[in-house]
């Protein structure tokens, strides 16, 4: 890859030397690792083929759980046990061999490699990308399981009328929310790792480049790298943090181990809501319930949002935040989540209270279960920190604060300077 021309003060041609140096050994974990694209093909050429394999499986996975449901006569019958526990295993494949299909394309295809290298993307931001592709589709399966059974169920009764199609995708989807919490440990574990060797690359540099969330960050003789923070706005306090889309900065070991468990404790939101849906959420309420799936679709519809926030994401990871693409993704972003996310669960109480003719919402609200309030709970309360996160973002980007330089260094007032003359501020190139 062409290197481009920096600025270069100092010490002239030594100088430029080591910026060379710089940022030649910053691009080996910025383009990945194309160790399985070589072991694949001929050295230096990609093929790639391993990839379809896995996008066969993931097809047939598919196909073969649709098939499962084809002879289902009536759409009130139950899914039994044997096959809520068949679906399931096949949703594990599917999203699996998902995941493999999209790392293979990326790390080991002649246009994976030409994509990584135009946006100069680590491994963990392929492994970011990733994950957020699987979740988009995730929520589109989800979103259109939920319109068909609203369509379906809320004509008929509002709080009894069932449909085989929620309690299945509830067996299928459940693989999902559990393979994911894997997947976000990997995102994790590998952006430590590639902070880590940038860490190392740029360390005793004088003009070394200020890591930020696992990408290179900051200067290199005057040359600002684009990407900052993470995807909800929270930014590292120093160069030992990184920060995951769910807002959480978590500083990094010195050895650089993270195991799952410790994973687990420092992201209780993230877990809580994973473990809640994928557990009690899509398991125990639509198979021992066996009814009110016209409520229960608005939860599922209520993933509609999660493709723009995806998208934002992968915008981000591509270093593309200032692209009109990335603010009117973030525009509807915003707008989804509120309509799907904030106001479904007032609109759904509502409904609920003229079903049952309650005096008021509140009535119809008190007159719920403890155990629903608090599921209710644990499912709406995560939204508003994760809708307040993204508000957050959102001023930042459409009302930037005007910020000092971080190699600006203001000189001491003398006797004879004035203390109302404004003090002039000196940049001397990231030195003192």
């Amino acid at each position: 890859m062409q290197q481009r021309r920096q600025p270069v003060n100092g010490n002239g041609a030594a100088a430029a030397a080591a910026t060379t140096a710089v940022r030649s050994e910053e691009q080996q974990p910025l383009l990945g690792q194309d160790a399985g694209a070589k072991e694949a093909g001929t050295p230096g050429k990609a093929t790639g083929r391993g990839c379809y394999f896995s996008l066969a499986f993931s097809i047939g996975s598919m196909g073969l759980a649709c098939g499962s449901l084809w002879q289902i006569p009536n759409s009130s019958d139950r899914i039994s046990l044997q096959r809520g526990l068949v679906l399931t295993s096949l949703g594990f494949i599917y999203f699996v061999s998902l995941t493999d299909f999209c790392n293979k394309y990326l790390l080991e295809t002649t246009h994976g490699q030409r994509f990584r290298r135009k946006y100069r993307l680590m491994m963990s931001d392929v492994l970011e990308i990733t994950n957020k592709i699987v979740s988009a589709i995730q929520a589109t399966f989800s979103f259109l399981v939920g319109l068909i059974v609203c369509k379906s169920t809320c004509t008929k009764s509002f709080v009894y009328a069932s449909h085989f199609l929620m309690e299945a995708y509830g067996w299928f989807g459940t693989a999902y929310f559990m393979y994911d919490i894997w997947s976000m440990y990997k995102v994790h574990t590998q952006k430590i790792a590639d902070k880590l060797h940038l860490l190392r690359i740029t360390k005793g540099r004088e003009q070394g480049a200020v890591v930020s969330n696992g990408h290179a960050n900051g200067k290199v003789n005057g040359s600002k790298s684009p990407a900052s923070g993470n995807n909800n706005g929270s930014t590292p306090t120093n160069l030992h943090e990184i920060c995951d889309y769910d807002g959480a900065c978590v500083q990094i070991p010195k050895d650089g181990r993270w195991d799952f468990l410790k994973y687990v404790v420092t992201h209780p939101v993230m877990m809580i809501h994973h473990v809640f849906i994928g557990t009690f959420g899509l398991l125990v309420v639509t198979y021992i319930r066996g009814g009110g799936h016209c409520i229960y679709s608005y939860m599922f519809m209520m993933e509609f949002s999660t493709p723009f926030v995806s998208l934002r994401s992968i915008l981000s990871t591509m270093r593309l935040k200032d692209s009109r693409v990335y603010i009117a993704n973030g525009l509807l972003m915003l707008a989804t989540f509120f309509v799907c996310r904030v106001c479904m669960w007032p609109y759904v109480m509502w409904r609920y209270s003229l079903a049952i003719e309650a005096a008021s919402l509140w009535s119809a609200m008190c007159g719920l279960p403890r155990g629903c309030l608090i599921s209710i709970a644990i499912l709406f309360l995560p939204q508003l920190y994760w809708f307040y996160l993204m508000v957050l973002g959102a001023l930042k980007v459409f009302l930037p604060q005007k910020r000092r330089p971080p190699n600006a260094v203001l000189p001491a007032k003398s006797a004879t300077t004035p203390t109302n003359t404004p003090t002039p501020t000196a940049v001397v190139n990231g030195k003192n």
